[in-house]
């Protein structure tokens, strides 16, 4: 969770686009600005998950699929990593191509779970081998953001993201289709504004996994 409140967003948004007036804005109101605040933090996860990862414990339920719902992790978007059993013991990520080169029968073992795979076409979903009902497991994944009530909360995500989310904030105020607001091509600038701080966050995300994990394999 961030420091920074939704009201010093739209504050520097509106400081850009000229429209401080007494209490606010006056061609984009506060009432709207919560809205783009919102969204801007769901469209921040969507593009990025792991701008809004979560650690959670729950426990497995029988079969080789598991979900993030079925886990009891209702506000989860993606998996990002199984990490452990709670009772002790990692849990490693594995191509599910090992499984089913290797172990055509994998789906119906059962045991004490220590390998997981994903299909990234089902993101909300992993599968555990070997498959035992009643494991507490923990699992990292991308969750979605809760809703500011008003621009007096803090923003859900840190505060690292507050450019983007301003990014966002001047994109949806200049798309609005009025005549003295729309402009198609401000929309436009903020928009690859946006993009591209995000780009920037998702390679320093990249560089420092790498990073992490060469260190730990001893390079």
């Amino acid at each position: 969770m961030g420091t920074l409140t939704g009201q010093q967003i739209i504050d520097r948004a509106w400081i850009k686009s000229h429209d401080t007036g007494a209490g606010g804005g006056v061609r984009w109101p506060s009432t709207e600005g919560l809205l783009w605040v919102n969204d801007g933090q769901r469209e921040i996860v969507n593009v990025l998950p792991k701008s809004n990862a979560k650690s959670g414990t729950g426990v497995t339920l029988a079969g080789s699929r598991q979900t993030l719902t079925g886990l009891g992790l209702t506000d989860g978007l993606e998996v990002l990593d199984v990490v452990r059993k709670i009772s002790g013991g990692p849990i490693t990520l594995r191509p599910r191509a090992w499984f089913d080169d290797n172990r055509p029968g994998w789906h119906a073992e059962a045991g004490d779970p220590y390998h997981w795979t994903q299909d990234e076409r089902d993101p909300k979903a992993f599968y555990l081998w070997k498959q035992n009902a009643g494991t507490s497991i923990e699992v990292v994944y991308a969750a979605n953001p809760t809703d500011l009530a008003s621009l007096a909360n803090v923003i859900t995500l840190d505060d690292i993201y507050a450019n983007a989310l301003q990014w966002f904030v001047l994109f949806s105020f200049y798309s609005k289709d009025t005549k003295y607001t729309a402009s198609a091509q401000r929309a436009a600038m903020y928009w690859e504004l946006f993009k591209s701080s995000l780009g920037i966050r998702e390679k320093s995300i990249i560089t420092n996994d790498a990073s992490g994990q060469a260190k730990a394999a001893g390079s």
